[in-house]
């Protein structure tokens, strides 16, 4: 790429997930099952759903990933059929636009 042009962006998704930290080792192997190449994990704080007993402070993970539009899809289908009426999980995917499009299946 030239330092004068403009980058070449392409349009993907950002997949964010807001769950329990003990679905951890579980969730992210579920998540590349579902196609997610690479992804960040942050320990996070929060109260997505009203407390429980048991409830740890900073108990929660935001995991973030860059994907196309069907890995989006499955990711999201899979936490609605796997997760979200078990287990405190929050999911949601809007448009992103990135450069190195390729990068992100």
């Amino acid at each position: 790429m030239n330092p004068s042009e403009p980058p070449a962006w392409t349009e993907r998704r950002l997949v964010t997930v807001i769950a329990e930290a003990v679905l951890e080792e579980r969730l992210l192997a579920d998540l590349r099952r579902w196609g997610v190449g690479g992804l960040t994990v942050v320990r996070a704080e929060g109260d997505p759903y009203g407390s429980r007993v048991g409830d740890l402070e900073g108990a929660f993970l935001r995991i973030e990933s860059v994907v196309g539009a069907a890995t989006a899809e499955r990711v999201l289908n899979g936490l609605a059929a796997t997760y979200l009426d078990r287990f405190k999980v929050v999911a949601y995917d809007h448009p992103v636009r990135v450069v190195r499009g390729a990068k992100y299946p």
